[in-house]
């Protein structure tokens, strides 16, 4: 393998996990085959590695993972509430922003950018990819909870009510965009959010809810599955 390839791929480990490693690992990188394969096991791996790690390495910023796991021990509430709820704002913010500028960039005309009838080229890959970014900001936002649960060995208790709190605001969140219903917000557009979805718009809120938290909790529910077994084993 070319040692240009083997340092870019040892860099994709925990830093920890390279400054113990690293040096022979890339030697030994260097002096066997490449290929996808290599490549594949050895991307799986450095990932794997950043959610399981190694126990016992350390680092210089140790302190500051301490503090973050004493944190999700003492008050998991602002780890997996709190923290979400920024978390999925922001993507909402950034959503609304990619409305707004192609609302503005193909559609300047139109007096909402919902309903102009069949879009087509870059128009429709434009929306559908931002379409796709809102619907699954929640599914996202669940899967940083579930990560953090992963790596902090949280109890079940905390990770779950991110989870039923993501699927909740997923569900209740609406995006309206027109130039005349709304003269103020984000150019004319405006969020809402429902505080009983399943109440005003019937059972499809409610399946909305529950598809969005069956897919946020189940990288997490895997991991308990995994732990489960290994300790039966």
């Amino acid at each position: 393998m070319k040692p240009t390839t083997a340092r870019l791929l040892t860099r994709i480990y925990p830093r920890s996990w390279r400054k113990r490693y690293g040096a022979e690992f890339e030697e030994l990188l260097e002096s066997g085959r490449g290929g996808f394969r290599t490549a594949a096991n050895i991307v799986w791996s450095g990932l794997r590695e950043h959610i399981f790690p190694i126990r016992g390495l350390t680092l210089d910023g140790e302190t500051a993972s301490g503090r973050f796991k004493s944190l999700c021990a003492q008050a998991p509430w602002v780890v997996f509430s709190l923290a979400p709820v920024f978390l999925l704002t922001g993507c909402y913010i950034a959503a609304c922003l990619i409305l707004w500028i192609g609302w503005t960039i193909f559609l300047p005309g139109s007096e909402t950018p919902f309903g102009v009838g069949p879009l087509h080229g870059m128009t429709n890959l434009y929306f559908q990819c931002g379409k796709y970014f809102y619907g699954s900001a929640p599914i996202l936002a669940g899967w940083v909870i579930a990560v953090i649960a992963v790596r902090q060995r949280a109890k079940a208790v905390g990770p779950f009510t991110g989870f039923v709190l993501v699927a909740w605001i997923g569900a209740a969140a609406r995006i309206r965009a027109s130039r005349t219903e709304i003269p103020g917000g984000l150019g004319h557009i405006q969020m809402d959010f429902v505080l009983w979805p399943w109440v005003q718009n019937g059972h499809e809120s409610l399946v909305y809810a529950l598809v969005i938290l069956s897919l946020a909790v189940l990288p997490y529910l895997l991991w308990r599955i995994q732990i489960v077994r290994t300790t039966l084993s």
